[in-house]
């Protein structure tokens, strides 16, 4: 059974290090984060071997879409950013801009919980939102005790 968690571990591992975005993190970093991720989330959501095997795909899948809606956004706010001073309509537009980027990450949490749902208990699905939050708030307080946070 371990070597089963272990194997499903290998293979998302080596699935997801194509979806990270250029950054600071180096790539031992990037794996060991998403080690940690992938131990917590199965171990938090009590994720059998086999619903694991359902799960991590589409959370992968459902990941990379919400990074990309990130990507167009931070886009969008840096193109807002350049002009110094907007005028009511352009004010205007970035709200509703603003609305439908929430609109689609909403939409894209909906499809993808629903697909969950069909697969796995609901109680699981429930705390998904859950241990996402708790996974990040650890995550930044481990990284605020490493001395480079402090630099």
């Amino acid at each position: 059974m371990k070597m089963k968690i272990l194997i499903l571990i290998a293979i998302i591992l080596g699935s997801t290090g194509a979806l990270w975005a250029q950054g600071k993190l180096s790539e031992e970093k990037r794996k060991e984060f998403e080690a940690q991720k992938v131990a917590y989330y199965t171990q938090e959501l009590e994720l059998t071997p086999e619903e694991a095997a359902v799960f991590w795909p589409l959370y992968n899948e459902m990941m990379k879409k919400i990074r990309e809606q990130d990507i167009k956004l931070r886009e969008l706010q840096c193109e807002t950013h350049k002009t110094k001073k907007l005028t009511e309509a352009q004010e205007k537009q970035w709200v509703m801009n603003l609305l439908e980027y929430e609109q689609k990450m909403l939409n894209i949490k909906k499809e993808y919980y629903q697909r969950l749902l069909n697969v796995m208990p609901a109680r699981k699905v429930a705390r998904l939102d859950r241990t996402e939050r708790k996974f990040h708030r650890q995550l930044l307080q481990k990284m605020c005790k490493e001395p480079e946070c402090r630099k």
